[in-house]
């Protein structure tokens, strides 16, 4: 990350239960107790404060200076399979806007992840460009879109 200042994991965790999945399923280190109840971290997502990050479409919307410090990525925003389209995704969205707010606040979505742009949509968030087909291509992986929020605009 270039000019990197801050850097936050935000996990949505729930009781661990027999009704959300059998207990072998699930990855040991997503496990743990806290004030004596065991709990499974079951979505997270990385909030990144930085200039720009390597590899990446930078946020250029109109009137932002290239050495702006306030910008922020959101990155590996990932929820179990078994709730997905449940809201934590939306949760965890919303609890990075909280912790952003004085930030512009970018992501990057794969262009054929249908569910991950209904959420950043639903999240706020607007088109400001597409990575070209052949730097997806050189970089191996599926071409995407980069969204971007005005925080201005969000309520506190």
């Amino acid at each position: 990350m270039i000019n990197f200042q801050r850097v936050s994991c935000i996990n949505g965790t729930v009781p661990l239960s027999s009704y959300l999945m059998a207990a072998e399923e699930l990855c040991s280190m997503c496990k743990f107790v806290e004030d004596g109840e065991e709990r499974v971290v079951v979505g997270s997502l990385d909030l990144n404060k930085c200039l720009w990050l390597p590899d990446e479409l930078t946020g250029m919307r109109p009137g932002v200076n290239e050495d702006s410090q306030t910008r922020a990525y959101l990155s590996n925003v990932c929820v179990a399979k078994e709730l997905q389209n449940k809201g934590l995704g939306y949760a965890l969205v919303d609890k990075s806007k909280k912790l952003a707010r004085e930030w512009d606040l970018y992501v990057h979505v794969a262009i054929d992840n249908i569910a991950g742009q209904k959420l950043y949509k639903k999240s706020g968030f607007v088109y400001e460009g597409e990575e070209p087909a052949w730097r997806a291509r050189f970089l191996g992986r599926p071409r995407r879109l980069l969204l971007w929020l005005d925080m201005n605009k969000e309520p506190l």
